[in-house]
């Protein structure tokens, strides 16, 4: 934790109080010296706090307030005065123009030595540090169990209390959660960090500081998913430093969650053609189906199919909701998804898409036509009815073939001799 010029005042073996300047109580002290030259800004920088008897704090008033002037535009957080040493009587120049400035001026009683106020900004700054390590062996011990199991919500909720702030992980273009079970970032917040984006060809920077209707927040890209960005909220902020291991630990946690994602759609894809090409018996398939979606058999599982252009741009949509729900084949522009029957809403508006649904497959060889009834429900949607289920195409029209055999007798019966 950073001291300030507050705190000095606070400490009650430093026995300092005010003289003027209250609009600096928060700047932040770096260090503390003692130098009784004319111009001390020559020799402190900034965040230093100058020390002095008072030789060098000249007597008449428009040389106290270049005096101030000086120290100010230096970027020296505040000055401490010796009391009933050796500062000129008179200092109202010098407290009315460091008043004007913000510019903090205290009075140490005589007795306190310089080197207590040295001696407290080391203890404030060695406390910072062992806090910070504390907090950088919390981060990494969240890495460690990670890696044995712990999921990405658990991961993110430990780093939170590791470094006491707000931790969400969004996809960069629409700041929405990467994974389904992340905090979303609040409505707010989000409305203001999109606005605050970069224009499309402008360069981004690496760490960003946005100042939001709540306080301010950082966002940084994580190195592993450019994709993938991090933004912290709270009352103190993490270091560049700190930041930068958050970032490494979530990282290779994304990328290893992301790579499974992968796996889990390339096998998900070649499940869905071993069925509908009959590559396999009934007891392997619905094996092979409880492997990938745990708890689903045949006889729950349908087929849903979308039609659209771009349906490669969606896969980091797609690779988001591979979550033990489904399973996904992209097949030119036809999109089939296998899954559990009753998800068919949810998964139209995730994907933004009208989603035609086959009946259960109850028995592998049912495959190839479950797929042609999905096909034909998906005919069937439109901008009002973004969900059709085959089943419901026998009440909404019962004079249509509901299947290519049907459609085939029909067609015989009809146009068979016009044929």
């Amino acid at each position: 934790m950073s001291l300030h010029i507050r705190d000095l005042i606070a400490l009650p073996e430093l026995r300092s109080h005010l003289l003027s300047g209250a609009d600096g109580l928060e700047r932040e002290v770096r260090w503390a010296h003692v130098c009784e030259l004319p111009d001390p800004s020559e020799w402190l920088g900034e965040g230093d706090v100058l020390m002095t008897t008072g030789l060098g704090v000249p007597a008449e008033p428009q040389a106290q307030r270049e005096y101030v002037q000086r120290l100010a535009d230096a970027g020296i957080a505040g000055m401490m005065i010796g009391e009933h040493m050796q500062a000129p009587d008179n200092l109202d120049a010098l407290a009315d123009c460091a008043q004007q400035l913000g510019f903090p001026v205290m009075l140490t009683e005589y007795g306190v030595p310089f080197a207590a106020v040295t001696r407290a900004i080391i203890d404030a700054n060695q406390k910072e540090e062992y806090q910070r390590r504390s907090a950088l062996a919390r981060v990494y011990e969240s890495a460690r169990l990670s890696i044995t199991g712990l999921s990405l919500a658990a991961l993110v909720g430990r780093l939170e209390a590791d470094i006491q702030c707000r931790l969400y992980v969004l996809v960069l273009e629409t700041l929405l959660p990467w994974d389904e079970q992340l905090a979303p970032l609040p409505d707010t917040q989000r409305t203001a960090l999109l606005a605050s984006r970069p224009r499309h060809g402008e360069q981004q920077p690496m760490l960003r500081r946005h100042t939001l209707p709540q306080g301010e927040a950082l966002s940084i890209e994580l190195s592993t998913d450019q994709s993938c960005l991090l933004v912290v909220t709270g009352d103190r902020l993490p270091d560049y430093g700190l930041l930068h291991h958050l970032t490494a630990v979530l990282g290779l946690e994304v990328q290893r969650r992301q790579a499974e994602r992968e796996r889990r759609l390339r096998l998900g894809s070649e499940l869905i053609d071993d069925l509908l090409h009959q590559r396999l018996g009934h007891e392997q398939a619905n094996q092979r189906l409880h492997e990938q979606l745990p708890g689903l058999t045949l006889d729950q599982a349908v087929f849903s199919v979308a039609r659209a252009p771009g349906l490669h741009g969606k896969t980091e949509t797609l690779l988001r909701l591979l979550n033990e729900r489904l399973l996904v084949r992209i097949q030119g522009e036809e999109l089939i998804l296998l899954h559990a029957d009753g998800l068919q809403p949810l998964l139209s508006e995730q994907l933004d898409l009208n989603l035609g649904s086959s009946a259960p497959l109850q028995s592998l060889q049912r495959s190839a036509e479950a797929l042609r009834e999905a096909l034909l429900a998906c005919a069937h949607t439109h901008a009002q009815r973004r969900v059709c289920c085959f089943a419901e195409l026998e009440t909404d029209t019962p004079w249509l073939p509901r299947t290519p055999d049907e459609a085939m007798r029909a067609f015989r019966s009809v146009l068979g001799a016009l044929h």
